[in-house]
């Protein structure tokens, strides 16, 4: 990527520098064109002006002809904007017979006659050389120092007849060039050319060597396209390396100034790049480290104490930790990890508070047990002795009662099948039946598919001693104590116990289930309503359990629902 990003860099900076050299040449080239347009407007002055032609083309032209023709070719001269860099202005007739000249001639340099002016007009075929190289004053002395222009010859034709009537030649100082170039920056492995034709000169500290440019063509680069019409991007070989020229043509001319674009611009600009490589690689490192300092901060540090914090609970220890919550989403986490282990914690002690209540209401049965196997011996001692002195209703209610101590005797499991629990009733019921010298009577309607679901032992005796004994005695007189067992629509068990005495208030029915009722003395005197209630839910769930419905002076009906599940299954 940052190759990708050198390369596109370097293409934009060359880019870059070859509109800023093209923007400088055009400057300098603009200021040349224009006294080259000024030189043109004297040569063409020269080409049209009546007196000139006439002069050129009469053969008896008088000294006064010429003296009037010098002085209106002398002031215009004087009048030229770009008069000050023409050397020599030659102007003759077809035969080399009529001279003129006007221009800043060298001390060094031979007065022009027709004998000589025939030098600067070795070639004579009627064409226009213009601007084609950088030659030496042809009339230059060999004892002084040379003088060199660059040269325009040009034939002059009569405008009746077309035909040429004498020659022009105007030798221009390079001034015009150099003269622009004194403010010029040039780098030291830059070079400037001017080209003449097809001819190419360096320009170093004003002076012009004549040069060839190896391999010069026209270069792909991108860059031309943003350059104008009288521009291009050349490119040519410079000691075996490729190099690039930026060229601008002076005017409607064939001269235009190049300059070569320096590597130590490029180098220069490579090594910036490189620079702002390092310094925004170093930015982007310590950007790096800020974000992993942040990071280990807001992401790390409280992932590490969640996790520490998940290791103490997997070990038991659900103490809540504040530095794991915050306002942040890990924040959450540790805020809902502690109201986890709250709720865990209570769950615990609830679970050991509920394991206690059950341990002390077993131990409160097996005190009411009061030494059952003694009594079951002794009872059924008392039956023998009944039954051999005739006495029918005191054999029969020992046998219930024996039997019932036999059950709490010897029974071991929690959960038993309903019919076994409504045998134990059957025995119950007939010694209370004795007791109350057969007022009460117990009604049964067991339903088939309901005898081996399991229940709880003794969940059904309290009910039926509270229907006794709180609803039927008080009453005063005969009761009858319904026993009911079917099934639900949903497939679980209903077991309804039902007596027609003086019913419970809903006040009482409250108190009974938020734990403030307390059974009266019998044999079960601590296993009441409320924990049998609980009891079930302990074993089946919270769903399961005692319900009350009761008319104050009509009735009371305690249904039990339990799962309908076979016992041990």
């Amino acid at each position: 990527m940052n190759f990708i990003s050198f390369y596109i860099y370097r293409a934009f900076t060359e880019k870059r520098l070859i509109q800023s050299t093209a923007f400088n040449l055009q400057l300098i080239s603009g200021t040349v064109s224009q006294g080259i347009a000024y030189l043109d407007t004297l040569c063409d002055w020269c080409s049209s002006s009546d007196g000139m032609l006439s002069f050129l083309r009469k053969p008896d032209s008088t000294a006064g002809d010429a003296l009037k023709v010098y002085n209106d070719l002398s002031a215009e001269y004087q009048r030229n904007r770009a008069g000050e860099y023409i050397q020599r202005l030659v102007i003759t007739d077809t035969k080399f017979t009529k001279v003129l000249q006007v221009g800043k001639t060298s001390d060094f340099s031979v007065p022009v006659t027709v004998y000589n002016v025939n030098r600067f007009f070795p070639k004579t075929d009627g064409r226009v050389h213009a601007w084609e190289d950088i030659q030496k004053d042809p009339l230059a002395s060999d004892n002084g120092p040379a003088s060199y222009g660059i040269s325009l010859t040009r034939p002059i034709y009569y405008s009746s007849d077309n035909k040429v009537v004498g020659y022009l030649y105007l030798l221009v100082s390079t001034d015009l060039i150099t003269d622009q170039l004194k403010d010029y920056k040039l780098e030291s492995d830059s070079s400037l050319y001017l080209t003449l034709g097809a001819n190419n000169y360096s320009i170093r500290g004003g002076r012009f060597r004549k040069e060839a440019l190896a391999g010069l063509q026209k270069s792909d680069d991108s860059a031309e396209s943003s350059l104008s019409s009288k521009m291009d991007a050349l490119t040519y070989q410079s000691d075996g390396h490729p190099k690039t020229l930026v060229r601008c043509m002076i005017g409607n001319t064939d001269m235009a100034l190049s300059n070569s674009i320096s590597n130590k611009g490029l180098e220069s600009q490579r090594t910036a790049f490189f620079a702002l490589v390092i310094v925004i690689g170093l930015c982007i490192v310590a950007f790096g480290i800020l974000i992993v300092v942040f990071l280990n901060k807001s992401i790390t540090v409280p992932v590490l104490k969640i996790q520490a914090r998940m290791k103490t609970i997997a070990k038991g220890d659900f103490s809540c930790d504040p530095e794991i919550e915050g306002s942040d989403e890990l924040g959450e986490i540790g805020h809902g990890i502690n109201s986890l282990s709250r709720n865990v914690k209570s769950l615990m002690e609830k679970r050991l508070a509920d394991e206690k209540n059950r341990q002390d209401m077993e131990y409160q049965l097996l005190q009411s047990q009061i030494s059952p196997h003694f009594l079951y011996n002794a009872l059924n001692s008392i039956k023998w002795m009944a039954t051999i002195q005739g006495a029918v209703g005191i054999a029969d209610m020992t046998t219930s009662l024996s039997r019932l101590l036999k059950n709490i005797a010897k029974g071991t499991k929690k959960i038993i099948p309903l019919r076994s629990e409504i045998q134990l009733i059957d025995d119950y019921f007939l010694i209370q039946k004795y007791r109350f010298g057969g007022s009460i009577i117990l009604k049964k309607e067991i339903a088939e598919d309901v005898g081996d679901i399991g229940i709880p032992r003794f969940t059904l005796q309290p009910l039926v001693e509270n229907a006794i004994y709180h609803g039927i005695e008080p009453k005063g007189g005969a009761g009858t104590v319904a026993l009911k067992a079917g099934r639900t629509k949903n497939g679980d068990a209903a077991v309804t116990v039902t007596d027609n005495g003086v019913g419970i208030e809903k006040e009482r029915i409250n108190e009974i289930f938020s734990g403030k009722e307390t059974s009266h003395s019998s044999l079960f005197k601590k296993v009441g309503i409320l924990n049998v209630h609980k009891r079930i839910q302990y074993e089946f769930g919270r769903r399961y359990g005692l319900t009350i419905t009761s008319e104050p002076g009509a009735f009371t009906e305690v249904t039990v629902l339990l799962p309908g599940k076979p016992c041990g299954g």
